[in-house]
């Protein structure tokens, strides 16, 4: 979600366009309260995309160049923690606004949830889906560090065995220490496999192991938490690898230029941060105008609003990166 590739590598931006909608609708269904918990096409749909974090650790793997550490910390600093820190208040403002009038409510509790829910995940509760931000700033430091003197094939296996092992351990760690070795293991494995993945024999074992594992196994985790909902996590890890190889394939196909889901995968940045947002704000106003709105209806109505503000709000911030860079 960093790293604009040539054009004629649109498939990062196809696959990453793709995997951004697939992300907001799921966040839409999740506020609306549609579906959760149900048996439907849409869950069976999401069961198929339990690659789709891992996904963006491999992209980030496969634009990766080495750097002085120093020079590593400052770059990702700055393309990754300060959106974070930047979009994490934001949210943290909205949800205190929007809570400041419930009865019971109090700063100093709010901000001890806040700090807690940072502390253990990775992010607020106010915008959640920036963890990945976090962990993939720690994720391109430890792999930076290791690929000085070890290939990345070993980092891999490295981020594998650990991530492995804190699954099994009873510690009550917080949720990034397991999601930034399972982000490592991403990361290396799409520095490595970043040509040879489109080798036909790379995706004939790639389509086997997905069927295989997704048939026998079914591996349901979610990665922010670190946890694991069904399945075997160890058979997880090379499922989502199988699922990745198999989506950057299908993203290669010439016809889906014409989609345009390379726009919004180039600018994916703005629509992960913002798209949080923009539903907590939809989903405020509808409550206060039509409270009793149907699952049905609240969906529709996210969807519309993220259709109109995401856009609108990504051209604004192009803009206003112009400006401040002409300054």
């Amino acid at each position: 979600m960093e790293i604009t590739p040539t054009k004629r590598q649109l498939y990062p931006d196809i696959a990453c366009g793709f995997l951004i909608i697939h992300m907001v609708f799921g966040h839409i269904t999740q506020h609306a309260g549609l579906w959760q918990g149900q048996q439907t096409l849409y869950s069976f749909w999401c069961s198929l995309i339990f690659f789709m974090m891992p996904w963006f650790f491999f992209k980030a793997g496969m634009f990766f160049r080495e750097k002085p550490t120093l020079v590593e910390i400052k770059a990702s600093a700055k393309r990754l923690l300060i959106p974070f820190a930047l979009f994490s208040f934001c949210g943290a403002c909205i949800e205190y606004a929007a809570k400041m009038s419930h009865e019971g409510f109090t700063t100093s509790g709010f901000i001890q949830d806040n700090l807690h829910a940072l502390l253990m995940g990775g992010a607020l509760e106010s915008n959640p889906p920036l963890w990945f931000l976090f962990s993939l700033f720690f994720a391109r430091i430890i792999f930076n560090i290791l690929f000085k003197k070890l290939p990345d094939y070993i980092i891999a296996i490295i981020g594998l065995i650990v991530a492995c092992i804190l699954m099994q351990v009873s510690l009550n760690l917080p949720h990034y220490f397991g999601n930034v070795f399972a982000g490592l293991f991403f990361l290396a494995a799409g520095h490595f496999l970043k040509d040879k993945q489109f080798k036909l024999p790379i995706l004939i074992a790639a389509i086997v192991t997905f069927i295989a594992v997704y048939a026998v196994d079914f591996p349901q985790v979610d990665m922010h938490l670190h946890q694991i909902f069904s399945g075997t996590y160890l058979l997880w890890l090379p499922a989502s690898l199988a699922g990745i190889v198999i989506l950057d394939h299908i993203a290669r196909i010439r016809p889906l230029e014409k989609i345009r889901l390379q726009v919004i995968g180039k600018d994916s940045m703005t629509y992960y941060v913002l798209h949080w947002l923009v539903i907590v704000c939809a989903s405020i106003i509808v409550k206060r105008i039509w409270p009793e709105a149907s699952s049905e209806l609240k969906v529709a109505l996210y969807t519309i609003a993220c259709v109109i503000a995401l856009p609108l709000a990504n051209m604004l911030y192009k803009r206003a990166s112009k400006l401040f860079h002409k300054e």
